[in-house]
């Protein structure tokens, strides 16, 4: 049996430029900022992401992680849940995300957007029913 491959040229991902979601400068400045603001020692954010995630973090991984020279230590993502509740910044996230066009909603945002989001449906609505009840009057 043979596997048969889409051409590259249809994914959706060929309308990005080339390195387009690149994001690990973004990302290790977020969270060099996180750790700064969180009041929180290395020691101890590894000790509670230890803690939350039941998989072993150092203090020597968080530190290689945030070092600007050490751009091949990635945060694992298993991990971003956890150092966003840890540092209760979700920058990290935000920086990873935001060349996708994407964006993280804080729970106290959450609500405000699910009532725009409702309220643009009910609009939506609300200008269907205009265009039907003028077809019915025509």
């Amino acid at each position: 049996m043979v596997q048969l491959t889409l051409p590259l040229s249809s994914l959706p991902s060929q309308r990005r430029k080339a390195g387009s979601l690149r994001a690990s400068e973004a990302v290790n400045e977020a969270l060099r900022h996180a750790l700064a603001n969180c009041g929180l020692s290395r020691e101890t954010v590894a000790d509670e992401l230890t803690r939350l995630t039941g998989e072993a973090v150092s203090v020597h991984a968080v530190n290689n992680w945030a070092a600007p020279g050490k751009g091949d230590r990635r945060i694992p993502l298993e991990l971003l849940a956890a150092l966003t509740e840890v540092t209760g910044d979700p920058g990290i996230a935000r920086a990873a995300l935001a060349p996708a066009g994407l964006t993280v909603l804080t729970a106290e945002q959450t609500p405000l957007f699910e009532l725009g989001r409702i309220t643009a449906e009910d609009r939506e609505r609300a200008k269907r029913r205009k265009e039907l009840w003028e077809k019915i009057k025509a």
